[in-house]
């Protein structure tokens, strides 16, 4: 029987007509518990079969004893048995009909020779019998538009719009759970383990043409055919972004690839010039992975690198004016006829200059009309904010604090009044992103981390980061994906 081919596979994998867990167990602290809880917790909808010889029941469901039980045909079947049982139940998945086997289990190529041989062995057997195998060595996958959670951490992702590809399970999924924490979606995610068969290349080529995603982040260590890759990346990267953070780059990294997925890393210089050449987007680390995907789904991209930076503070506004400009970002003097304007909203002791000092003033509608000023002037494509987006709530919690012998009744109407210039901030720069085509980067500069999810709920909508660092980067990594653009024809950059 022939294998389906990779489009086929990978699309069965996130688009399946059912899911079938061999190995399912009623031990609470085995993976083929773990993984149909989650499944089950996650909303999945679609026929699950649990399969295990000694049968029982586990969630509620009934495990079936072998396949040739299962009720209804099989089209991607999870693994989660010790390595060395794998291949003897390849025959029965694909006689029930299955086309995509995730293997679970690790113990092959990535522990030395014999499980080397034993990944080889199994890879064949499985295109022998028509199937198509992800991993082995992987932690699953995720897919938005069935709701399947079919991983092993008990994590939950954010539904949105990011394709996520991962060389590993353990950053992979928790990086699913940072973003739900920080308001960060994704479509599909699939770990892709020690790539025995199905590879970044076909789930690339997938992900460019799925509508649920609008961006595409790959964790890599090594590619197993990277000719292939580069190709494929430079056919999708005009038309949808490629965000790569490309780890094992060092010797001591090449070392540890090895030995974590059988990753063939190369050289970070390689890499870079690689990724440079193809107009893929760097992450330089794994904050910046979230931090410029989410940007690339909620942004606009700029015109060009002119920034406007607001700030509320001089210090914060001059260290972002260094940082810009080592970014390669310009920060352009005012225009005189902005400051003219700014004049008639400031004080008289304001910067009158880029950046712009707000000088303390607290007045909510003050910032906004510097906001719609700088977002309206064609002499800036893009605007960092500084201090703002966070600054009612945080001044309301030491209100309160100060206020302890305050009645009840007082410190309920600054709470009132501060949640309400909070959203209205938040609501103008969503407005004018829309209405003007320009990205405007948030700091909130918390005290805590924590202390962004107190805003409201518009401002999923926005970027908001904790330091200046993030939204410069950020800024700038939009403003290269621009330049790309620009620079190939591939459509107006910025629309």
């Amino acid at each position: 029987m022939a294998a389906p081919c990779s489009e086929e596979a990978v699309r069965a994998l996130f688009e399946p007509r059912s899911v079938t867990i061999i190995g399912a167990s009623r031990n609470a602290s085995k993976w083929g518990n773990i993984i149909p809880g989650n499944i089950i917790g996650g909303g999945y909808r679609g026929p699950l079969f649990l399969v295990n010889p000694h049968g029982g029941e586990i969630h509620g469901m009934p495990i079936y004893r072998s396949v040739e039980e299962v009720p209804g045909p099989l089209d991607l079947v999870m693994l989660a048995i010790p390595a060395d049982r794998v291949e003897e139940e390849l025959p029965a998945c694909a006689r029930a009909g299955a086309r995509v086997a995730i293997v679970i289990s690790g113990g092959f190529s990535e522990s030395g020779p014999k499980g080397k041989e034993m990944e080889r062995r199994m890879v064949e057997k499985a295109r022998g019998l028509g199937l198509r195998v992800v991993g082995p060595n992987t932690m699953g996958i995720y897919t938005a538009p069935l709701s399947l959670t079919a991983l092993m951490p008990a994590v939950r992702p954010l539904p949105g719009s990011i394709a996520f590809a991962a060389q590993s399970g353990n950053l992979g999924t928790q990086m699913l759970g940072f973003g739900a924490y920080r308001g960060v979606g994704f479509s599909r995610f699939v770990c892709i383990g020690n790539e025995s068969d199905l590879d970044f290349v076909d789930y690339l080529r997938y992900f460019a043409e799925d509508e649920a995603s609008r961006v595409i982040l790959l964790y890599v260590e090594g590619f197993k055919r990277p000719r292939f890759f580069l190709e494929e990346a430079r056919r999708i990267s005009p038309r949808k972004p490629i965000v790569i953070y490309k780890a094992g780059g060092t010797r001591a990294g090449r070392a540890a690839a090895a030995s974590h997925s059988a990753a063939m890393a190369g050289s970070e210089e390689l890499y870079s010039g690689m990724i440079s050449q193809l107009g893929l987007v760097r992450a330089r680390s794994t904050e910046e992975m979230l931090d410029i995907s989410d940007a690339m789904v909620k942004l606009p991209l700029p015109r060009g690198n002119r920034v406007a930076v607001l700030t509320w503070g001089g210090g914060w506004g001059v260290v972002t004016a260094d940082l810009c400009e080592r970014e390669g970002l310009e920060v352009p003097p005012l225009p005189s006829g902005i400051k003219e304007k700014m004049d008639r909203i400031l004080p008289p002791y304001w910067s009158r200059g880029n950046p712009v000092d707000l000088v303390g003033v607290f007045d909510i509608e003050a910032h906004i009309s510097c906001l719609r000023e700088l977002a309206s002037s064609d002499a800036f494509d893009g605007i960092i904010s500084l201090g703002t987006v966070n600054a009612n709530i945080s001044f309301r919690e030491m209100i309160e604090r100060e206020w302890a012998r305050a009645d009840e009744h007082s410190k309920l109407e600054v709470r009132k009044h501060m949640e309400k210039m909070t959203e209205a901030f938040v609501e103008a720069v969503v407005e004018l992103t829309e209405s003007r085509r320009k990205p405007i980067v948030t700091v909130g500069m918390p005290q805590r981390e924590s202390d962004l999810s107190l805003l409201p709920e518009g401002s999923r909508r926005m970027c908001i980061f904790s330091t200046p660092e993030r939204a410069v980067r950020v800024m700038s990594a939009l403003a290269e994906r621009s330049r790309f653009l620009r620079e190939r024809g591939a459509g107006e950059a910025g629309a």
